[in-house]
């Protein structure tokens, strides 16, 4: 069979298992319902097609995968996440083809291509990942195109300078995916030595011409960047906090996990990103400079480079022993989550994910005996020009944080060597070299033994049922969503986050004295967590216990003025007690945050009619009743009912929250 036809059944195969894949996660509760960081990718695609930049000013992460996004949604209109994931799969199914192709270039042998991109298309991890609205389907697609092009550049011939070019621009493109591929540039001096060790000066001019690819599009990328981020900057500025959390000492080597946890407003913001600048403005106040309105990104992350180098040298020792444990990290057979697990999707959502065969150990085992192979037969260009890909990328996942989504990209390049391994085993059980087998079984099976045994510390599930339970809530699910959230209240008694939204699902299951005590809960374990106190607020206020309701949503607003929900909800209060001045300074700082649901549209309705107009009223209201005439009356029945002054105002007097003259 020729490479040809090996490539088309790979694409064929590789296709079938994905859109049955697409099938199975379309039943599940997360499909559809971004969290964490995909909130964030969400997010940043609506506000590119929406024209709001608030989620990308800054340039803290790069803008490739929210615009990949955002192309995604405008074609997809009313199915835009199915088409975006669909979009990922088909990709998915490129990146086994360039797989089979890497396979053909490597070992000229069809049947390598056919058992290199094998490996990779029945790989659970990479097709998992596929289905998650993050980056990394996409860097991992371009970096496998990277090493593709590498790979033809290190062929040499009279064309070579073509492939050189496309291999810098290439960096530079999945750059803007992820900075970390900017790493590999690094490599291109020593392959273009390898390559052409014969004729220096034009290993140097090839070399240089995939510098000034890299730069070329690190220079165009910034420059039409600049608009949307507010300045010219040829990196985002995330480097340096996560350098930070990858290495500080206390560091577990898997997950970025700040020093302290943040709040922030209504719309969802990287909570690394707050941190990061929180903690910036407070040292530029500490040293008695006033920090600027708005902060330099890139002094922000020089200053936590600093900080790294601080906590690198208070404690070297330690920091060697985190660097060692991240090695083992990689090596792991374990796959490692940051926000959802492959393990929990893989046992609870989809039977397709377990069945597939395989796994990173047998990658790991099988690609070292390639490489074998490939430096016996001669290739050695090629070999250096994998390995060192997989190297530096490796090595730039180590210097930060390892987990099973920063490991990825290095699967299609492990898939090509592995490949190589099998038939290397297959051609000594064929020529009776019974040596030459064992000792490749032997030193196979010890690799394989020792990414099982390097296991990290068990995580558990705990965050997987909340999270869950977050996506069940979403849908409306309610007894899916109370099952999932005492599941991981089960698993961890300590998770804020876990008794919040068990507040959420009880209140809305009409269990609103239970809510209440699930968010005191909460409140004890997250202490100024405005969400908390909001929704406290909100469920006391329906049991008519309106002075507590009202305190809590002052508290909120004392913790975080930039979360909007409770600045409507007191002014909800105060309209009911006629204290309409006061509500209309709050409904003018929740619009100011860009908020608007249906409360704050009837909030601003009954400031209307408390000013007199009726006119103003309805006009207000006419919109939202076209779309749900039925909340519109339950929500001026609960508002409209009148409310003594007194109620508000004792509590004013006796917390010192609304009567000491300042504007809230």
């Amino acid at each position: 069979m020729t490479t040809s036809r090996v490539v088309l059944w790979l694409a064929l195969v590789a296709s079938v298992l994905r859109l049955a894949y697409l099938t199975e996660h379309a039943g599940s509760a997360f499909f559809a319902v971004p969290i964490l960081d995909e909130a964030y990718y969400d997010g940043a695609a609506r506000a590119f097609l929406g024209g709001d930049p608030q989620l990308i000013a800054g340039g803290f992460r790069p803008l490739l995968y929210p615009l990949f996004l955002a192309l995604c949604y405008r074609l997809g209109g009313a199915f835009d996440v199915l088409v975006a994931l669909a979009a990922q799969h088909a990709l998915g199914v490129l990146t086994v083809v360039l797989v089979a192709l890497m396979a053909a270039r490597l070992w000229r042998r069809p049947a390598a291509a056919a058992v290199a991109g094998g490996l990779y298309a029945l790989a659970g991890p990479p097709l998992y990942f596929e289905g998650e609205l993050l980056i990394v389907t996409l860097f991992t697609f371009l970096v496998a195109l990277n090493a593709y092009l590498v790979l033809r550049a290190v062929g040499g011939g009279a064309l070579a300078w073509r492939w050189w070019l496309g291999a810098g621009l290439l960096t530079g493109v999945a750059a803007q995916a992820r900075a970390n591929a900017l790493i590999f540039a690094a490599a291109y001096p020593l392959l273009g030595a390898v390559a052409e060790r014969r004729r220096p000066r034009r290993a140097a001019a090839l070399v240089a011409l995939a510098l000034a690819g890299v730069l070329a599009v690190q220079l165009a990328a910034a420059a039409l960047a600049a608009p949307l981020t507010g300045r010219f900057q040829l990196l985002p500025s995330a480097g340096g906090v996560n350098l930070y959390l990858g290495n500080k000492r206390g560091a577990d080597g898997m997950i970025p996990r700040q020093d302290r946890p943040v709040t922030y407003g209504e719309a969802y913001r990287d909570s690394v990103e707050v941190f990061a600048e929180e903690d910036y403005r407070a040292a530029l106040a500490a040293a008695g400079i006033t920090p600027p309105a708005t902060v330099d990104p890139a002094a922000v992350s020089r200053y936590w480079l600093g900080r790294t180098w601080a906590e690198i040298r208070a404690d070297p020792g330690a920091w060697l022993a985190l660097l060692g444990r991240k090695v083992g990290y990689l090596a792991s057979a374990v796959e490692i989550p940051n926000n959802k697990s492959f393990g929990f999707v893989a046992a609870h959502e989809s039977r397709l994910l377990r069945l597939l065969p395989v796994r990173w150990w047998l990658l790991f085992a099988l690609a070292p005996l390639g490489a074998v192979a490939a430096w016996q037969a001669g290739r050695r260009p090629q070999l250096w020009a994998l390995t060192a890909i997989a190297g530096l990328h490796a090595a730039g996942v180590v210097a930060f944080f390892v987990n099973s989504r920063y490991r990825l990209p290095l699967w299609p390049l492990l898939a090509v060597l592995a490949a190589g391994g099998v038939t290397w085993l297959a051609a000594a059980l064929r020529r009776r070299r019974w040596r030459q087998l064992l000792v490749g079984l032997a030193a196979a099976a010890v690799v394989a033994a020792s990414s099982l045994l390097l296991a990290p510390p068990p995580a558990g599930w705990a965050r997987d049922y909340y999270f869950r339970s977050l996506a069940n809530l979403t849908k409306g699910r309610l007894e899916a969503a109370l099952a999932d959230v005492e599941a991981s209240l089960a698993l961890d008694s300590t998770d804020g986050a876990a008794f919040l939204q068990l507040g959420n699902v009880l209140r809305a299951r009409g269990d609103l004295e239970a809510a209440v005590a699930a968010y005191r809960a909460a409140a004890a374990r997250l202490p100024g967590e405005p969400r908390i106190e909001n929704n406290l607020g909100v469920a006391l206020e329906e049991l008519g216990r309106t002075a507590e309701a009202y305190r809590h949503y002052l508290r909120a607003i004392d913790v975080e003025p930039s979360y909007a929900p409770p600045w409507v909800n007191a002014a909800l209060l105060e309209l009911r007690a006629g204290l309409t001045a006061r509500a209309e300074d709050r409904i003018a700082r929740a619009e100011s945050l860009g908020f608007e649901s249906p409360s704050s549209i009837v909030a601003r309705a009954l400031l209307a009619r408390a000013r007199g107009d009726e006119a103003g009223f309805e006009a207000l209201l006419a919109p939202l009743r076209e779309n749900d005439e039925e909340t519109v009356a339950r929500l001026l029945e609960e508002h409209g009912r009148p409310l003594a002054p007194a109620v508000l105002l004792g509590e004013d007097a006796a917390g010192g929250s609304a009567t000491d003259g300042r504007e809230r």
